[in-house]
C-alpha cells in the first residue's frame, strides 16, 4: 500500500494527480461549519516552501472501518470535482488526509477566506451593477464548466458559492468559486421520491420528485440572480416546508425587486420557468451576461445602463422585505421526505374522499405531521376540491 494504506485511493491519487497530505502537516485545525454530508475545517497546511491556509472537509460515515464499502463512490465525487477544475469558478482540490484520532478521511480544498455567498448578500447589493454582473459571471461560468463535463450540481445554493479575498491579484481580488460537487453523487444514494436540498433553491419538478437535470441547477440560479437584486435569500420570511413547496410547485416565485433592469428580469423569469424544457441552458445565460457586460456599444447594454441608473437610486429599503428570517427556514442542505408516491396520488381526490380516505390509512403511511395539519388544510381549503392545490404534484 501507498501512503493513504489503501491501494485503490493511493491509484487514484496518483492518477488525478492529487496529494496523500500527513495529517502532522496541518496546524491550527479548527471548526467552522457542518453540512448535510460532513463537517467543514479550517486548518493550515504546512508546504515544503511555505504556509498555507485550507479546508478539511470530513465526509460523514467515511472511515477506515467502512472505506473499500464506499470507496467507488467517494472517489466518483471527487473525480467530477477534479473534471470540473478547467474553470477558475471552482473551489480548488490538493488531496486527502486522514485524521488519525477519528481515523476520518477529509478531502482538503482550498479554504475562501470570506464564507459563503448567503453570508456576504448586504455586502453584494452594495456593489454596483457592473460589479455584480461580474460576480455573477464568474458563477455562471462554473456552472457552465459543470454541465459541459455532463455533470449536474444537484445542490445549487448561495451556501454553495464560496468568496475570496485575494489581495496579491492585483486585477481581479474578488473571487467567487463553487463548491460542494460531491453532492452530485450524493443524491444517488437517496430513495425514490426523497427530495434533499433547500427548498428555495429547489426546481419545481425536483420538488415533485423528479430526477435533477442541469435545467433544475438553472433554477438555482435564477434564485440567486434574485438574491443580487434583493439583498436576503428567497423566501427568508416563511417556513421551509411542504407548503411552501407546493407554493412554488404552482408558480409562486420571489417578488420582482422594484427598479430591477428589465433585460434582468427577463433572464431572471425564464430561468424560473416552471417548465424545464423552457429554461435556457448554462451556455446561453453565460453568453448574455458576457454580452452585458464585455461589449458596451450594444444597444442592449445602453438600455441596461439606463435601468440600472434608477436601480442606484432606489433604498434597497424600498423592497419592503424583511431581513430576518422565519424562524422554521432553514437554508442548510437537508432531506425532506415530504410522502410517497402513492400518497400524493390519494391527495388527488375531492375533499369530500380525501376525509373518508385519510382515516382508513395506517399512521405510518400517511405522516403524523399530516393529520396534526388536518384541521387547517379543512379551514382553508373547504368546500374546493384539494385536487386543485395538489395538482402540481402530478407524478403521472
Amino acid at each position: 500500500f501507498g501512503k493513504s494504506e489503501n491501494a485503490t485511493l493511493d491509484e487514484f491519487i496518483l492518477e488525478k494527480r492529487l496529494k496523500w497530505i500527513p495529517y502532522n502537516h496541518f496546524e491550527n485545525v479548527e471548526y467552522l461549519d457542518k453540512g448535510g454530508f460532513g463537517i467543514i475545517y479550517k486548518a493550515i497546511w504546512l508546504k515544503s516552501n511555505g504556509k498555507k491556509e485550507v479546508a478539511l472537509k470530513c465526509l460523514n460515515n467515511l472511515n477506515e472501518d467502512n472505506l473499500n464499502e464506499n470507496l467507488d463512490g467517494f472517489l466518483n465525487e471527487w473525480d467530477c470535482h477534479k473534471k470540473c477544475l478547467k474553470s477558475v469558478s471552482i473551489i480548488n482540490l490538493h488531496g486527502f488526509t486522514k485524521n488519525p484520532d477519528t481515523l476520518n478521511y477529509m478531502v482538503v480544498m482550498d479554504y475562501a477566506n470570506k464564507g459563503n455567498l448567503r453570508g456576504n448578500l448586504t455586502k453584494v447589493i452594495e456593489n454596483n451593477w457592473n460589479q455584480r454582473l461580474f460576480m455573477l459571471y464568474k458563477i455562471i461560468s462554473g456552472l457552465k464548466e459543470i454541465h459541459k463535463q455532463n455533470l449536474i450540481h444537484c445542490d445549487f445554493h448561495d451556501g454553495n458559492i464560496l468568496n475570496h479575498e485575494d489581495e496579491r491579484d492585483k486585477v481581479d481580488k474578488n473571487k467567487v468559486f463553487i463548491s460542494d460537487l460531491g453532492l452530485c453523487k450524493a443524491t444517488n444514494f437517496l430513495k425514490e421520491y426523497d427530495i434533499y436540498g433547500v427548498i428555495p433553491f429547489m426546481a419545481p419538478e425536483v420538488l415533485r420528485g423528479k430526477p435533477y437535470t442541469p435545467a433544475s441547477d438553472i433554477y438555482s440560479f435564477s434564485m440567486i440572480m434574485w438574491e443580487f437584486t434583493s439583498g436576503v435569500p428567497p423566501f427568508n420570511d416563511r417556513a421551509h416546508d411542504l407548503l411552501l413547496s407546493l407554493s412554488i410547485c404552482k408558480g409562486e416565485r420571489p417578488e420582482i425587486i422594484e427598479n430591477t433592469p428589465q433585460c434582468y428580469v427577463d433572464l431572471m423569469k425564464i430561468c424560473w420557468n416552471g417548465d424545464p424544457l423552457k429554461r435556457p441552458s448554462a451556455s446561453k445565460v453565460f453568453d448574455i451576461i458576457t454580452n452585458w457586460i464585455f461589449r458596451p456599444d450594444d444597444g442592449k447594454v445602453s438600455e441596461l445602463e439606463s435601468n440600472i441608473m434608477e436601480f442606484i437610486n432606489a433604498q434597497i429599503g424600498n423592497n419592503h422585505l424583511t431581513t430576518e428570517s422565519h424562524p422554521k427556514a432553514c437554508y442548510k442542505s437537508r432531506l425532506h421526505n415530504f410522502t410517497s408516491k402513492e400518497d400524493f396520488k390519494i391527495l388527488g381526490f375531492k375533499f369530500s374522499d380525501f376525509v373518508l380516505k385519510i382515516f382508513s390509512l395506517q399512521f405510518s403511511r400517511i405522516g403524523f405531521w399530516f393529520l396534526a395539519f388536518l384541521p387547517f388544510v379543512i379551514f382553508c381549503f373547504h368546500p374546493l376540491s384539494l385536487s386543485s392545490y395538489f395538482s402540481a404534484f402530478d407524478f403521472t
